[in-house]
């Protein structure tokens, strides 16, 4: 199937309604296999508490010397890429919806144990846009992740670092008199723990490079910065090194799956990008690329159930043209153009 773009409504209609009746259908599929699966409320809180005691689990090996540092990092990442998925589905309103105080809880322990993201009860507000002006200049959420911009330093940065990294957009591209009005939100947006996230960050690496820079100098940097970065570095280790990974990584990957501008229709506001080549990075955002345009077309089914249905889903994304792998999407900004979008 060609990703030509279709003038008939109607065909595009049929076309989605296609693709949701086939993953619609896998999922019935996988609950009748696994019933546990259509349980929401245990699925999600059972992760939420496999995870977070294995985040623990690995801090504690890390503190006792059990679990060295670059074995800790990256396995906290893919256990805080579940919590990723997790809350994106609490967003949704897919855990306890009727139950406040936990579904809140849940929202809360998420945020904790990924410091270095935005608020995610702003971030529901700003989820919910992205379905209604994905591939658009609305859309806030993507766009704060890098998607539409071209690569270079500014987009690198704010794919690593959604924080500084958009603060850093808004004092290079914001005309002066809106500059201090965006800055502002987007701190707001990250208070506290990505500010205190940051903070800690970047002051680590800068004492570790300027006891570097003591140290060619045949000198030694101030004590007292020392040992802060000595008291800092369970924390950086356990749970801000390994966010930052996790964060680019997913930041990467759904920037580019995503397209922006020559977006007209749910058929062409994402791909699925599976190339093996993407692999590392699909390790610590839960095969994300793969699996998360399954959730434009249907939005109510929990990430543990797109990873079941995927097989069905991408078949149905092959047969009425969803895009796959289009890697020239680099080079063009994330634009969709129908005539150079492989399937």
């Amino acid at each position: 199937m060609t990703n030509q773009k279709t003038n008939n409504p109607t065909l595009e209609s049929e076309r989605i309604e296609a693709i949701r009746k086939a993953v619609r259908q896998a999922g019935d599929d996988a609950r009748q296999r696994f019933p546990v699966l259509a349980n929401n409320n245990v699925m999600g809180m059972s992760i939420f508490l496999v995870s977070i005691a294995g985040i623990l689990l690995c801090g504690w090996a890390y503190i006792v010397d059990v679990l060295p540092a670059w074995g800790c990092i990256p396995l906290v990442a893919i256990l805080t890429s579940l919590l990723h998925e997790l809350e994106h589905d609490l967003i949704h309103w897919q855990y306890f919806k009727n139950n406040k105080l936990i579904h809140n809880m849940m929202l809360l322990g998420v945020w904790i144990f990924r410091p270095g993201t935005i608020n995610p009860w702003i971030r529901r507000e700003l989820h919910f846009l992205h379905h209604k002006t994905s591939g658009t200049s609305k859309d806030l959420e993507e766009r704060g992740i890098g998607n539409g911009h071209p690569y270079g330093f500014v987009r690198f940065w704010v794919m690593m670092d959604t924080f500084t990294g958009n603060l850093l957009r808004v004092w290079m591209f914001v005309p002066a008199g809106r500059r201090w009005y965006s800055a502002k939100r987007i701190i707001a947006s990250n208070l506290p723990f990505g500010v205190i996230t940051a903070f800690i960050w970047y002051s680590f690496l800068l004492i570790h490079l300027l006891d570097a820079l003591f140290s060619l100098a045949g000198a030694s940097a101030p004590v007292a910065l020392l040992n802060y970065a000595s008291d800092v570095t369970p924390l950086v280790v356990i749970l801000i090194a390994p966010f930052y990974l996790r964060s680019f990584c997913l930041n990467f990957i759904s920037s580019n799956m995503h397209y922006y501008g020559g977006v007209d229709s749910l058929m062409n506001q994402t791909q699925v990008l599976n190339d093996w080549r993407f692999l590392p990075f699909q390790l610590f955002c839960f095969n994300f690329g793969s699996t998360h345009g399954i959730h434009h077309f249907v939005v109510g089914e929990p990430f543990y159930i797109r990873q079941l249905t995927a097989k069905a889903a991408h078949k149905a994304f092959h047969q009425h043209g969803v895009p796959f792998n289009d890697l020239g999407t680099f080079k063009r900004a994330n634009r969709f153009d129908p005539a150079a979008t492989p399937n």
